[in-house]
């Protein structure tokens, strides 16, 4: 009876530490799947489930702030001190939508007249790692515009290696496609080009060349190149993991000469991916530095 009632009440008190809200869309009240809720810069955080909702525990944040974002969606920042001090008022979280020219965008890119197609990415020299990403990462490719034309991406592929479930904690993960502006300044992924929730939806253990045809959202292709991001999803955010865990199958990645690769977690800052390969040749002792991106390509139409 006593060990009964201890498990209880600590079953009750983690749940209790746990906030617990709803995320809805301001203009039609609707729920919000899929959402990224983290702490801002820390590689903390959940995601919505299909009927919008999430539970994150906050104890140790006090200090920090609460970051909620979704594509498409204005992102929310909420001081967690606030939320912990007046839970009942966060019971709802709503999103506003995100105020763009994107349509402006999409209907002249409707209007202009394209040529054949070309292919661009990152897929020189391949190599298979085998680590595992947790869901609501963000890896980021720059596919350059070596013709500094602008024009349409048609259609967008990447690899993922054939990968069983290894580990007692392996997680099968889909990926979200997202398409960014290239910022020549800061270097980093700028402005959405698109709002299309675009999920893959991986074989288990199959090596995949999974390809989606983006030709039908008229996705723009700037002057300067379109950052190109790859995001883990939980295809069941409602049974959200601990740290501890994989997630597969793992994508395929590809030596690059140059850093064009960044990475972010559920919304938060992007950073500059610090992986790097070193190759040294025995004949002329000369030892030559890559940095890794995922093995990524797209199709796109240039304008006449």
């Amino acid at each position: 009876m006593r060990l009964t009632f201890i498990l209880c009440f600590l079953s009750f008190t983690s749940i209790a530490q746990n906030f617990t809200s709803t995320v809805k869309s301001k203009k039609t009240k609707q729920p919000l799947s899929y959402v990224n809720v983290s702490i801002l810069n820390k590689r903390v955080g959940t995601s919505t489930n299909l009927d919008g909702e999430f539970s994150i525990n906050l104890e140790k944040y006090k200090k920090d702030t609460l970051l909620i974002s979704c594509l498409g969606f204005s992102t929310k920042r909420l001081d967690i001190s606030s939320v912990l001090k007046n839970p009942t008022a966060y019971r709802e979280i709503y999103l506003e939508d995100e105020l763009s020219s994107l349509d402006d965008v999409v209907i002249n890119v409707k209007k202009k007249k394209y040529g054949s197609k070309h292919s661009l990415g990152l897929r020189k020299k391949w190599f298979y790692s085998r680590v595992g990403v947790q869901f609501g990462m963000e890896q980021a490719i720059l596919i350059p515009n070596d013709k500094s034309k602008v024009g349409k991406i048609e259609e967008v592929s990447f690899w993922v290696g054939k990968e069983e479930q290894l580990f007692y904690n392996s997680r099968l993960t889909w990926f979200r496609i997202k398409f960014y502006s290239y910022d020549k300044e800061k270097n980093e992924p700028k402005e959405l080009l698109s709002y299309q929730d675009i999920i893959v939806k991986p074989q288990e253990n199959e090596k995949q060349n999974l390809k989606v045809d983006v030709s039908s959202y008229h996705i723009y292709f700037p002057k300067d190149g379109v950052c190109v991001v790859i995001e883990t999803v939980n295809p069941k955010p409602s049974k959200e993991s601990d740290n501890q865990y994989i997630t597969y199958p793992q994508l395929i990645y590809s030596n690059e000469s140059k850093n064009r690769a960044w990475k972010r977690y559920r919304g938060n800052n992007w950073f500059q991916q610090s992986e790097e390969h070193r190759s040294t040749s025995a004949i002329i002792g000369f030892e030559k530095k890559y940095y890794i991106a995922p093995a990524l390509k797209i199709k796109v139409r240039y304008e006449k």
